[in-house]
């Protein structure tokens, strides 16, 4: 018996975990008997064996078993062999899972015996066993297996004067699971949290795209062009909002009213130089001219004096003269651009209205001009006067 309990630690020790499920399938179990008579019968011991038919489980705490047993007696008075066949139901109850199950078990069973006496005596009788025991993982299929029971024969023909006989048979043997596994549940689906609300955007009170802390303009009216900081367009860059502006294309240095129309003013028109002595544009001359060409065409009712003014070197009938014909070609060359000549009139004006100290070669060059003096204005437009 102490081998047996060392054995039996060991094979503890070796358990393994499975990956499937053995213990709701079916089984057998094949196991060597040693056998503690009871004080009744003559006999010191038995060896023999236990077999496990078939395990059925019916639940996770209950399975059923059909087996059967064989056992050879040794009479302690004459050495001689009784026999006892048996088989039986038993109801085995798992206490936990895992590679080391323990268990109990309880059923019935009918019990062949053959006893070795000269009078040959030959009984069949009804027994109870209950005990526990506990399997041993080895691998995912088998186990060992041991346990004890405590079986009940009740034969009243066997040994005169005793009806039931209280036999310990201790099993060790191995268990086998043959039917398919039971795969292990999946994992619980988690549900994964919903990801956080977004931010709210930065507030943008007035909609214009640019949030309130960078809009330099709040309040702009719904559907009008902004810049990045906010503010309306101003395309011509008068000062005047493009949605506001009834004038657009206004030429830079022309002063404009609330509406972005040009008002009453002369613009000097600064670098529309001529050649020393001569009436001719310079290549210059013509892009600063060009680059109010789109102000004059945005604003057909729009009238010019064109006025040509010199410096004070030479006669002041030649001056005049030739501040005329500078006034005349600066005149012809806007017609040439698709300007009306009835809005535009050339004036000369000579040496007569300096606006720079002709003692200076700076200030005469100042004074050899050509500016723009604004007559009319669209009749929708008021006229500023300056």
């Amino acid at each position: 018996m102490r081998n047996t309990a060392l054995a039996l630690a060991l094979l503890a020790c070796t358990g393994v975990a499975t990956a499937a499920d053995y213990s709701k399938t079916t089984y057998g179990a094949v196991m060597g008997s040693y056998t503690a008579p009871a004080s009744e019968r003559d006999a010191n011991y038995g060896i023999g064996g236990q077999v496990v038919f078939l395990g059925l489980p019916l639940s996770d705490h209950l399975n059923l078993e059909f087996s059967g047993f064989g056992t050879s007696l040794d009479r302690d008075s004459d050495g001689k062999q009784d026999a006892q066949l048996g088989v039986g139901i038993d109801l085995l109850v798992p206490l936990v899972k895992g590679p080391f199950r323990p268990f109990v078990l309880a059923g019935v069973g009918g019990m062949y015996e053959e006893l070795g006496t000269s009078l040959d005596t030959k009984t069949v009788s009804p027994y109870i066993n209950f005990g526990a025991g506990a399997l041993f993982a080895l691998t995912d299929r088998l186990s060992a297996r041991a346990e004890a029971r405590y079986v009940l024969d009740y034969n009243d023909e066997s040994v005169a004067g005793s009806d039931t006989f209280g036999d310990w048979r201790f099993n060790v043997g191995l268990q086998y699971a043959f039917g398919a596994p039971v795969a292990p549940p999946p994992p619980p689906v988690v549900a994964k949290a919903p990801p956080p609300p977004p931010p709210p955007p930065p507030p943008d009170s007035d909609k214009d795209g640019v949030i309130d802390s960078l809009d330099k303009c709040p309040g702009t009216p719904a559907g009008v062009k902004v810049d990045a900081s906010g503010c309306p367009l101003d395309t011509d860059g008068d000062g005047v909002a493009d949605y506001l502006d009834k004038c657009p294309g206004t030429p830079k240095g022309f002063k404009v009213d609330a509406e972005g129309c040009i008002i009453e003013q002369t613009v000097v028109l600064r670098g529309v130089n001529f050649e020393y002595n001569k009436d001719q544009l310079t290549l210059n001359a013509q892009g600063i001219l060009d680059a109010i060409l789109p102000g004059l065409e945005s604003q057909p009712k729009l009238t010019l004096e064109i006025g040509g003014h010199t410096d004070s070197k030479g006669a002041d009938g030649y001056n005049l003269s030739l501040s005329k014909r500078r006034a005349e070609s600066v005149r012809k060359y806007l017609i040439s651009k698709g300007i009306s000549a009835d809005r535009m009139a050339a004036v000369g004006y000579g040496e007569k209205k300096p606006i720079a100290d002709n003692a200076t070669e700076a200030g005469r060059a100042e004074n050899r001009r050509v500016e723009f003096q604004v007559l009319t204005k669209p009749l929708a437009v008021k006229v500023i006067k300056k």
